[in-house]
C-alpha cells in the first residue's frame, strides 16, 4: 500500500504532548490537571520508557466534566 493510501488510525495511546493537545491546553497545564486528579494519569507499561495516556480515559474525564458543568 502506498503512503498516499495508507490507513489512518487514531492512536489510543497519546504522548504527553498529544494528550495536552487533546485537552486543548499546554503540556505543563495538562500535568497540573493530572496532579489535581482532573485528567487521568499515564498508563503503567513496564519497559516502554515513556508516558502514554489512554485517549478513551481522557474522553470519559472530559465527558464527566462537561456533564458536571451542565448540572451546576
Amino acid at each position: 500500500m502506498s503512503k498516499s493510501h495508507a490507513l489512518q488510525i487514531a492512536p489510543r495511546g497519546l504522548t504527553l504532548r498529544q494528550a495536552a493537545q487533546y485537552w486543548g491546553v499546554a503540556p505543563n497545564t495538562f500535568r497540573k490537571l493530572v496532579r489535581a486528579g482532573i485528567a487521568p494519569g499515564p498508563l503503567h507499561m513496564p519497559g516502554l520508557g515513556r508516558l502514554l495516556f489512554d485517549r478513551e480515559q481522557q474522553d470519559r474525564a472530559i465527558d464527566a466534566l462537561s456533564k458536571a458543568g451542565r448540572a451546576g
